[in-house]
């Protein structure tokens, strides 16, 4: 993942958890992680994994489409390439099934179909 997407995800799970008025120490409390580790993600000085990811909507009560729904592409993805990269890092993450299957289904209600 590019640092600008890095910093874009940081920027939304720190926006998703002030909606849900949450602290980032009650945050890494639910995730059984060290506030200083949400203060990283939110500042897209470390990526979380997908298994973070997940873990993180869980507590937020949101789905995994949110981290990226408001991101800007200009702002996160300025060439094609930088995309096939992300997603590229994001399969190669994990290693879970259900979660690689997933992505792949929200890919597909959103790309265009072929009418091969």
């Amino acid at each position: 993942m590019t640092q600008t997407a890095i910093k874009a995800l940081g920027k939304r799970i720190k926006a998703l958890r002030l909606a849900k008025k949450q602290t980032q120490a009650y945050l890494a409390e639910v995730l059984g992680c060290e506030p200083m580790t949400i203060s990283r993600y939110e500042r897209g000085s470390y990526a979380p994994s997908v298994e973070a990811l997940e873990q993180i909507a869980q507590a937020l009560g949101c789905t995994m489409e949110e981290f990226f729904k408001s991101a800007s592409p200009p702002d996160v993805i300025k060439e094609c390439g930088d995309l096939r990269h992300m997603l590229c890092d994001i399969a190669y993450t994990t290693a879970d099934i259900k979660v690689l299957r997933e992505i792949v289904e929200y890919a597909q209600t959103i790309l265009p179909q072929s009418d091969d």
